[in-house]
Order: structure tokens, then C-alpha cells, then sequence
């Protein structure tokens, strides 16, 4: 029989941050070798099971309200976030129960860690914590619940989790795509926009910090196309319009499908964020053969490499004339040929090794 493996992620089939992205990759190559179950709001993926929560959107207003709540909120881990991880592994926790799972797969924050312990104990199951964020202050209290495998794709987190959380077993198995998927024979999508155009995708979230790569941009003399939204959306039309004007912005939100054409139709890629454990926009555009502009951390060093220009520090400056740089180049092949380092295949069968070692270990 095929070992049977819970993955718990709130948001698969709803939104399309990393997290969801990358499982949405990975499961459909996995599911020949598990008997897979995905806990979602959705219901969607290889033996969905559709789960309430309180969803993060629900609360991100009170949250963002004053920054006095948001550090009290934080503190407890009660941000939204976590609100919502926490309330959906509490509705998936009976079906958890019954299920005889060897291996639970599992993006729950710091409560659903501590949960899901007790589950161990109970049943006997292992448990796999798969980081998806660099940010120390989050992935450390995620570890320090002790999951019988932590991955991560940032060499450095890994140390730092491995000197933090003595005896954890901890693994690196970087970030990929389908670079099948997303290539440079790609139709462009149309945008009527001046040339040339710059495009920020991902969530409008502050940890992202689309109002930086929104600042650079309008200071580099560029138009901008912004694919996401999130609890600063109005924020960033408010400021795209003061400093673009409607002639050179557009927002939209696309299917995962359609950003192939996306990419195809901008001239640089810009990621602001200050810590990324995946970074798949920055493969995505390199796939398809876009330069990419993006903070300079572990994860980015290694998947950019020459592909890109990377920044130090978080001034607006510095993001402005990495953007002028890179659209001055000739880049060619190399975006694309450094994207096909990142292989999906490779990916998967780390993940296959991993999940049967742990299901072998499991009752």
C-alpha cells in the first residue's frame, strides 16, 4: 500500500503566493507514490478535502489598524495569518484523527506546530514543516516545535535553525519551477503601456515591500504592471497613480496560467522583499527569459546569479538604478539558462525520498 500523507495548507486552491505554487507543482508528480489528502479551504488538489477557517482577509483590517495591535497580535502570534492557519487545523483536526496518516505536511505557524505534537504522541504520525520564508523571527518558534523534518531552500536559515533547535533534522532542497511552462516562446500578453515595463508580482503585502519596488520603479522612469493584491492594494494604486499617473500603471490579478504572458510582456521583474525562501517570480521571469531586479539574500545569490541584479540594503536609490542597469543590458540566454538550473524533477524526488523515509518511521 502507498504510504498516506496529510498536506495541510489553508490557502491551496484559493490564492497563489509560493506556498500554494509550489505544492500545486509538486503533489500531481507525488501522487503515484502517496496517497495524498490536501486540507484546504478549497477543497482542491489530489484528495481534497475542503475545511472552514477564519480566513486572513477577514481580519487584516483590525489588524493593520494601529501599529501598537499589530506588535501585541504578532507577539502571540495571532496575526492574521495565523488566525487563519490555526482555525483550519481545528477543523481539519478530526479527520487528522481518524485518518491513520503516516506523514502530515503541514503550513500551520506557531500553534498548529505545537497541535499537531500532541497528534504525534496520540497516532504516531511524522511530521514534515516545509519553511516558506527566510524570516528568522517566524521559521525559529516554527522549528523550536520540533516537526521531524524542517526543509528549507535558504542555506542560511537552515544553519541558524540547526544551531537554535539542537538534534532537528533539517534539509535543503532548493526552489523550482517548470520551466516547460513558463519559456520565452511565450505569446506576451497586451498591455497599452509605454515601453519599457516593469512588473511586480506577488502578494500586496507589507512583507513584501511592493511599495518600494513601486518607488524605484516610478523613480526610474518606468511603466508598471503590479499582478496581486492583498491588504495594501489600495495603498499601492493610491501611490501608483500620485506617482505614475493612469497612462503608466495597471493592476491585475491573474490565473497562475496566464503569467507566462505576463512575464513575456515586461522588460525587468523587480522583488522588493527583504527575505524570500523561494523567490518563484525571480525563476518564473528567468524562465522565460526576463532579467530580474531583486534584494540580495542566500536563496536570491543562488537562484539569480549572473541572471540579474541584486541589492543591497532597502533604499529606493539603489532599487532605481539597479532597474536603469538592467534594462541597459543585453542579457540573452542567461536568465533563461539559470532558470533550468532549478529542476522540477530534481525537487520531487527530494521530496519522495523524504516523505517515504519519514512514513517508514511513522506507528
Amino acid at each position: 500500500m502507498r504510504p498516506k500523507v496529510a498536506v495541510i495548507l489553508s490557502g491551496y486552491g484559493v490564492v497563489q503566493r509560493g506556498a500554494e505554487t509550489m505544492l500545486g507543482q509538486l503533489l500531481p508528480r507525488l501522487q503515484d507514490h502517496f496517497e495524498i489528502d490536501v486540507y484546504s479551504m478549497s477543497g482542491m488538489g489530489p484528495g481534497g478535502r475542503a475545511k472552514p477557517c477564519i480566513p486572513r482577509t477577514e481580519v487584516e483590517s483590525i489588524y493593520m489598524a494601529t501599529s501598537l495591535g499589530k506588535k501585541v497580535l504578532d507577539t502571540l502570534y495571532l496575526d492574521p495569518i495565523h488566525v487563519e492557519w490555526t482555525t483550519h487545523l481545528l477543523s481539519c483536526l478530526p479527520d487528522l484523527y481518524r485518518g491513520d496518516y503516516d506523514v502530515i505536511w503541514h503550513e500551520t505557524g506557531r500553534w498548529g506546530g505545537k497541535i499537531l505534537a500532541n497528534l504525534r504522541r496520540l497516532k504516531g504520525v511524522r511530521l514534515l514543516d516545509v519553511a516558506h520564508s527566510s524570516y528568522p523571527g517566524w521559521e525559529i518558534p516554527f522549528a523550536k516545535s520540533r516537526p521531524d523534518m524542517f526543509v528549507t531552500a535558504d542555506k542560511d536559515l537552515a544553519e541558524l535553525v540547526s544551531q537554535e533547535v539542537p538534534g532537528l533534522r533539517v534539509e535543503i532542497i532548493s526552489q523550482a519551477i517548470d520551466t516547460d511552462q513558463f519559456n520565452p516562446d511565450t505569446d506576451a500578453r497586451s498591455f497599452d503601456l509605454p515601453r519599457p515595463i516593469a512588473l511586480i508580482s506577488g502578494a500586496l503585502s507589507p512583507e513584501k515591500s511592493p511599495d518600494l519596488a513601486l518607488e524605484a520603479a516610478s523613480q526610474a522612469g518606468v511603466s508598471v504592471v503590479v499582478a496581486g493584491s492583498g491588504p495594501l492594494s489600495e495603498q499601492i494604486d493610491t501611490l501608483a497613480l500620485e506617482r505614475l499617473g493612469r497612462n503608466r500603471y495597471i493592476r491585475i490579478e491573474a490565473r497562475r496560467a496566464e503569467m507566462p504572458g505576463i512575464y513575456a510582456a515586461s522588460d525587468v521583474v523587480v522583488l522588493a522583499s527583504p527575505l524570500e525562501s523561494g523567490a518563484l517570480a525571480v525563476l518564473e521571469a528567468m524562465a522565460c527569459g526576463i532579467p530580474v531586479v531583486t534584494s540580495s539574500d542566500a536563496v536570491r545569490r543562488e537562484l539569480v546569479g549572473e541572471a540579474g541584479i541584486l541589492v543591497d540594503g532597502r533604499k529606493v536609490d539603489d532599487f532605481a538604478l539597479a532597474i536603469t542597469q538592467a534594462l541597459d543590458r543585453d542579457w540573452g540566454l542567461i536568465p533563461r539558462n539559470q532558470a533550468l538550473q532549478f529542476s522540477l524533477d530534481r525537487a520531487t524526488e527530494r521530496f519522495r525520498e523524504i516523505l517515504t523515509e519519514l512514513a517508514e518511521e511513522s506507528n
